[in-house]
């Protein structure tokens, strides 16, 4: 059996499309990758900001300060609604979408510099679209998210890639509490697997944007029927 070696994920991922595929059972608490430090470029700062999602508060609360609008689609005419701002707003663009499949027709008309982060615990049909993967660190008890994660790396990375080799470096990953991804970005064809310190997602103390934004959300679920 071929053994692979894994290094540290550093690779810059702004303007990617980018997957953190969730166990089915998480909690609001959910560590998950430093995305900071992958999806931001210096000199090119995202000029907006968008979540799209059925949660109050964000998923991954720290990957910007703040988002300029949040999104929480009930339909088809919702997604054109969401389409259509994505298309005009200034970019570069950071598009986070949370907890929702998302549509064929927002994948065929995705324009250029839009960074895509895409977290869920939804199952992934389509796994072509994205640039990089990311699984959470895994114990012993989340057999059927391992299994989940083993086949997406078949479809993603390699059909060779075998359980055993899946098994092993989980293992090492879980003594490190650390977390597997995958990625095309500056690779061969298949690309390749790297590991990553999660961080913590805490939302001790929320800031006050996070506030207003859940009063708002909070109104609307409120509102009569009929306004």
């Amino acid at each position: 059996m071929e053994t692979i070696q894994l290094e540290a994920f550093q690779t810059p991922l702004h303007g990617a499309k980018i997957l953190y595929a969730l166990p089915q059972r998480y909690g609001q608490q959910q560590q998950h990758p430093p995305w900071s430090e992958w999806i931001h470029r210096l000199r090119e700062p995202f000029r907006k900001a968008i979540r799209v999602s059925t949660k109050l508060l964000p998923l991954a609360a720290s990957v910007v300060p703040a988002y300029d609008a949040t999104f929480h689609p009930k339909d088809g005419q919702d997604w054109t609604l969401i389409l259509t701002y994505i298309t005009y707003a200034p970019k570069p663009l950071l598009v986070t979408i949370e907890d929702l499949s998302i549509p064929d027709g927002l994948w065929q008309k995705l324009p250029a510099h839009t960074t895509l982060l895409h977290i869920t615990s939804h199952p992934v049909i389509r796994l072509q679209p994205y640039d990089a993967i990311f699984f959470a660190p895994m114990d012993d008890d989340h057999v059927t998210y391992r299994e989940t994660a083993h086949r997406i790396l078949q479809a993603a990375y390699r059909a060779t890639y075998t359980l055993a080799q899946h098994k092993e470096i989980l293992q090492e990953l879980r003594m490190a509490k650390a977390g597997l991804a995958w990625t095309r970005v500056d690779e061969k064809a298949q690309g390749a697997l790297y590991w990553y310190d999660p961080v913590a997602a805490s939302h001790d103390g929320f800031p006050p944007h996070h506030l207003s934004e859940l009063f708002q959300c909070l109104a609307e679920q409120f509102k009569p029927r009929g306004d």
